[in-house]
């Protein structure tokens, strides 16, 4: 059993009996706003194998958390996900990853992984909703992912054409009639900003501008200062916690005026309390504005689902439980269960992935598609929490699933 390197990951996480079979990893940033929420993911995937007694079958298997975020960015970093990648491919003990959080990460090292040896190496993301990963969008996308001509890449997150439907219809609901939108010119920001302008024109919302903003810029008093010359109801933002969200949340508030004036509506790269918290990269400006983040509340889980909420609290010393912890705890047992009908091989994980069928699972009962997206969905896997920022926490507004029609609008944005 070969480790990956120090460098990137943390130990070796073992606790079974003997010497592990095989290694899985997860690829997710340690560092930055996501912290929050990644560190609670990796808890929820030792502590999946923790119940099956480190063991998918007859198959022994080790965890090694590693990660994709670099201190100087202090979020994730192309350079880091190509190292990591290629480390990953060149392990021949690792046989699958769960992963990534960023999708922009995630174009990045599934077509590394794509061409591994053994017929590629399974990546599989809890978190990423960029629809182009998986979903026809151009010539090349997602063609250019998968230089092999075979899917190596599956989620369990619903995309983003279902996220921007959802956010469309709610600011809809809250009588918003007008909106600018505004992206980071990431892979996940621009197409979750460009699915919610689709959904958001069906939905009769007048689209008055759709900029990009720069993340490293020093302030976003000019930038807002042109949007309140439009009169807008309200805005999107398509970017990250990450991506200085303080300052950025800040400056609309102070030019165009409290959250509940002109609404702010932002999704789920920004979705964690860490949002509220200046030591995190975030802001109490934050209060009164939206969010989005695809599951149901966390006391509306219910069967698989809140019997290990229940048993996974004991692991986080009193914090709340992050919902994509259960997402995180979904793909390991979607890995697993991929691995314990395999033959061992890293091909032969893939393929019973894509063969997917869960019944009453953590986020409900679904499959796998062609593209490795989930299809037939009931239960929680296709809903999504509005919540609202209040007293610098995130509180439940509404579960929501998304309207057909506007996630057709969505794709087209």
């Amino acid at each position: 059993m070969t480790a990956l390197p120090a460098s990137s990951c943390n130990a070796m996480q073992y606790k079974g009996s003997g010497k592990p079979d095989y290694l899985i990893a997860s690829d997710l940033p340690l560092i930055g706003g996501s912290r929050t929420q990644t560190v609670q993911m990796n808890q929820a995937i030792a502590y999946v194998l923790d119940q099956q007694n480190w063991k998918a079958g007859k198959y022994k298997i080790a965890f090694q958390p590693c990660n994709d975020a670099s201190a100087q960015l202090a979020k994730w970093d192309p350079t880091k996900c190509s190292a990591n990648a290629h480390a990953y491919a060149a392990n021949s003990s690792l046989i699958g990853v769960i992963g990534t959080f960023n999708s922009g990460c995630a174009a990045i090292e599934i077509p590394v992984l794509n061409q591994a040896p053994g017929g590629g190496l399974q990546l599989l993301s809890p978190a990423n909703t960029y629809g182009c990963l998986t979903e026809h969008c151009s010539a090349t996308e997602p063609s250019k992912y998968y230089p092999s001509g075979k899917r190596n890449y599956a989620r369990v997150a619903p995309s983003d054409p279902n996220q921007g439907a959802v956010d469309a219809a709610f600011m809809k609901s809250k009588g918003v009639k007008s909106v600018y939108i505004l992206n980071d010119k990431e892979a996940y920001g621009l197409g979750v900003a460009r699915n919610f302008r689709g959904a958001a024109g069906a939905a009769g919302i007048k689209v008055l501008g759709f900029d990009a903003y720069d993340p490293k810029a020093p302030n976003y008093q000019a930038l807002f200062t042109k949007i309140k010359a439009t009169n807008p109801d309200s805005v999107f933002i398509g970017g990250l916690i990450d991506e200085n969200s303080g300052q950025l949340i800040s400056d609309k508030v102070n030019i165009l005026g409290a959250n509940n004036t002109v609404k702010l509506m932002l999704p789920d790269g920004f979705t964690t309390d860490a949002v509220f918290q200046r030591s995190q990269g975030g802001t109490p400006a934050a209060n009164g504005a939206y969010f989005s983040v695809a599951g149901v509340g966390i006391d509306q889980y219910k069967g698989a689902a809140e019997k290990f909420i229940s048993g996974f609290k004991s692991q986080l010393g009193g914090k709340p439980v992050d919902p994509y912890a259960i997402l995180g705890a979904q793909a390991a047992v979607v890995l697993l269960d991929a691995i314990e009908k395999s033959d061992g091989s890293r091909t032969s994980v893939i393929d019973n992935v894509f063969k997917t069928d869960i019944k009453d699972g953590l986020i409900g009962s679904f499959s796998l598609n062609k593209n490795g997206d989930l299809s037939g969905a009931t239960g929680a896997a296709l809903k999504f929490t509005i919540y609202v920022g209040a007293g610098n926490h995130l509180k439940t507004l509404l579960t929501t699933s998304p309207q057909a029609n506007l996630v057709q609008a969505a794709r087209k944005g």
